[in-house]
């Protein structure tokens, strides 16, 4: 009997002890979980209004509005910086880049990120909201590409003014903007250069939130796209050299950052095997696939118990790649 008692009691104290480790290695997580319910609750809503993608805000918040962060003649390239309130360290960076089939769309921060933007400035992360061009008849598939890469290597440019720690980027796509975010990150740092003063500087990040990313253009499926939109993107998916050159599986390497895969398996437009081949070809070991059985492509339909661990998953992610 005291051998099993003991055996409880040793249980239990490597229980507390293994509980505790885990608070004290995820406490920043914990605490902007904590943040999130109280700008939620502050806002009078709920977690479903993490669901509210494709509704935008305009918003007073942004700290920094507007900066051109290259030289350009489009009037579509520039950023706005969320700032971080903890002003004693330098900043994480999570560089935003949105959806839009590449066509349409803009940096606006949509309605159910803006408590998570509020609660990141608070846990002194920066938030920087990217533009980039549209693709018109004439603007290749590459210019975005560049747009996003060059902002990357403005934030390593432009560290000691704006306080960012660049040992701490990451970017998060949702959409046409994961697939822009996916083949900035993996393609080399001499590749889709757009502005050559900007081309010295590094490209490098420590990991990609992709968020029903086009991994394979040649999978895009066009039936439920907008029938304004669907020409010019079937002219992507139709050519087969953009298909090779633009399309992010093909540019995995052993350097590859880590990437978070968020997909849902009832996705409409960009089917679910493109997370399945990207993750199953990724050679870093530290990336995963958070696979939602709920939710289309549209940012609608989702169960309320995947968001809750949606975001509990986005936010662990984070931590585990955030170096010091």
């Amino acid at each position: 009997m005291k051998k099993i008692s003991r055996i409880i009691t040793i249980f239990l104290i490597s229980l507390v002890l293994t509980t505790c480790s885990i608070i004290l290695y995820f406490s920043d997580s914990l605490l902007i979980i904590y943040r999130v319910y109280e700008q939620l609750k502050d806002n009078n809503s709920s977690i479903e209004t993490l669901a509210e993608l494709t509704d935008y805000n305009v918003t007073d918040d942004i700290d920094i509005q507007g900066v051109v962060y290259k030289d350009t003649d489009s009037k579509e390239v520039f950023l706005d910086i969320y700032k971080s309130t903890v002003s004693n360290k330098p900043s994480p960076v999570i560089l935003y880049v949105h959806g839009g089939s590449w066509i349409y769309g803009d940096n606006g921060i949509p309605i159910g990120l803006v408590p998570i933007i509020k609660s990141f400035n608070e846990s002194g992360f920066s938030i920087i909201s990217v533009s980039y061009e549209l693709l018109k008849e004439d603007t290749p598939i590459e210019n975005p590409i560049k747009d996003v890469k060059d902002s990357i290597r403005w934030i390593y440019k432009n560290k000691n003014k704006y306080n960012f720690d660049t040992d701490n980027i990451g970017i998060l796509g949702i959409s046409s903007g994961a697939h822009l975010a996916l083949m900035a990150s993996y393609s080399n740092d001499n590749e889709f250069i757009g502005d050559s003063d900007l081309s010295t500087y590094s490209s490098k990040v420590n990991y990609v939130i992709d968020v029903f990313g086009p991994t394979d253009l040649s999978t895009l499926d066009t039936s439920s796209i907008e029938e304004e939109y669907k020409n010019e993107i079937e002219k992507l998916i139709k050519s087969k050299n953009i298909i090779n050159n633009y399309s992010p599986i093909n540019y995995i390497s052993d350097s590859s950052p880590n990437t978070l895969i968020i997909h849902s398996e009832k996705d409409e437009i960009v089917p679910y095997k493109n997370a399945l081949t990207l993750y199953n070809s990724l050679k870093n070991k530290k990336s995963k696939l958070l696979s939602l059985s709920s939710g289309s492509h549209f940012f609608n339909g989702f169960k309320e118990n995947e968001l809750v661990a949606l975001v509990f998953e986005v936010l662990k992610f984070i931590q585990l790649n955030k170096k010091g």
